[in-house]
């Protein structure tokens, strides 16, 4: 799919974890009480137009502004800002000291050259470290970026906390409570510019325990799993796109839809596939391009898209400029996800009757195609 993030980085990295990871068990999550609700992020909604019509999907910038600068660094997030990303999606893990740095990997050998593991090194560290990337960046704290959105000028942006697999979740989760609500948020609360992403259901019982007040996001490649999580009053979603267009997907956006969730799809950095997100009504594209993202969204009038030197009513002729070629690689890389994401379903057994809205029923994995 040329320059768009290699399909499966996220989720050999999520696999690797649930097969052979290292996460301490010395502090289990306790149980929540009976319909314990999130919250819902109405202000990462796009809306509606003054004539009725849907508005585009927000930019959600994939780890800053990823396609031209190093990735997860503050030069990234704030390069995202000045094109017009409306959000910021951040990955978290922590140190040997507590400390909530910014980085996707769990390792630092290929974005800072290093042979180590980040739960290994302290923050004296792993602040001397640079980027391989020019223009060399330092590696971010999540106090640092919650600084620099937190100023008047930047009260629009919110961001997407993506909180890995491979941290101990009790630990992390305390972690990024204490800097969350170290640094204040004048004009608009933290809890009205921040979602909690999470990759399995052992963190929603932490979210309410440090956070409560926060909403939550599942992020996740697998449709099995996701659609567990349906039950799940204001949960939203963050779906690989590929998983969307293979089996079963068009029904889970049908079905998100219906129960009035958010989705926010990722990564998508073709101009094709920013023009699917469109004209599939999701809230949200997390892209490399920001940039790229926006000149999309800015060329939509109501259910009109400007694109190529022309206006196309993309809703109608649903012709979103995708190649054969394209077709067909997306639609193989769905089936791999779908296998994949029931890999991933028996790995992570999920059990959501005490925060189902309804009773809880099972659903078989083949009725839902």
């Amino acid at each position: 799919m040329g320059r768009e993030t290699a399909i499966f980085e996220d989720v050999t990295a999520t696999l690797d974890y649930s097969v052979g990871g290292c996460i301490s068990t010395t502090h289990p999550a306790q149980p929540l009480e009976p319909r314990s609700h999130f919250p819902k992020s109405s202000w990462a909604n796009p809306g509606y137009n003054k004539d009725g019509t849907r508005g585009v999907p927000l930019t959600v910038a994939h780890r800053g502004f990823k396609a031209k600068y190093p990735e997860n660094t503050m030069c990234a997030f704030s390069h995202a800002v000045k094109v017009g990303a409306q959000g910021l999606e951040a990955d978290m893990h922590i140190s040997k000291d507590g400390v909530v740095v910014i980085s996707h990997d769990a390792t630092l050998q290929r974005c800072y050259g290093v042979r180590k593991r980040i739960i290994d090194c302290d923050w004296e560290y792993l602040s001397t470290l640079r980027t391989i990337k020019p223009p060399f960046e330092p590696m971010p704290r999540l106090l640092h970026l919650l600084q620099y959105i937190a100023v008047p000028e930047r009260s629009h942006v919110w961001l997407l906390l993506d909180i890995k697999l491979d941290n101990d979740p009790e630990t992390i989760m305390r972690a990024i409570a204490k800097a969350v609500l170290s640094i204040p948020s004048v004009h608009r609360p933290w809890n009205e510019r921040i979602i909690l992403g999470c990759w399995a259901a052992k963190y929603l019982p932490l979210c309410h325990k440090y956070l409560p007040t926060y909403p939550v996001a599942l992020i996740t490649y697998s449709l099995l799993y996701a659609r567990k999580f349906l039950k799940v009053p204001n949960i939203s979603f963050s779906i690989e796109l590929k998983a969307l267009v293979g089996p079963g997907g068009a029904k889970f956006l049908a079905d998100v839809k219906h129960s009035q969730r958010q989705i926010f799809v990722w990564t998508v950095n073709e101009e094709s596939l920013m023009r699917w997100s469109v004209r599939n009504e999701v809230d949200g594209v997390i892209t490399d391009n920001p940039e790229l993202s926006r000149k999309i969204s800015d060329g939509c009038e109501g259910d009109r898209l400007h694109y190529g030197g022309y206006i196309s009513s993309f809703h109608d002729s649903g012709d979103d400029g995708i190649t054969v070629l394209q077709r067909v690689n997306v639609l193989v890389a769905a089936v791999i996800l779908f296998v994949l994401g029931g890999v991933f379903a028996i790995i992570h057994p999920v059990d959501l009757k005490e925060f189902a809205e309804e009773p809880y029923e099972e659903y078989d994995r083949w009725e839902e195609l």
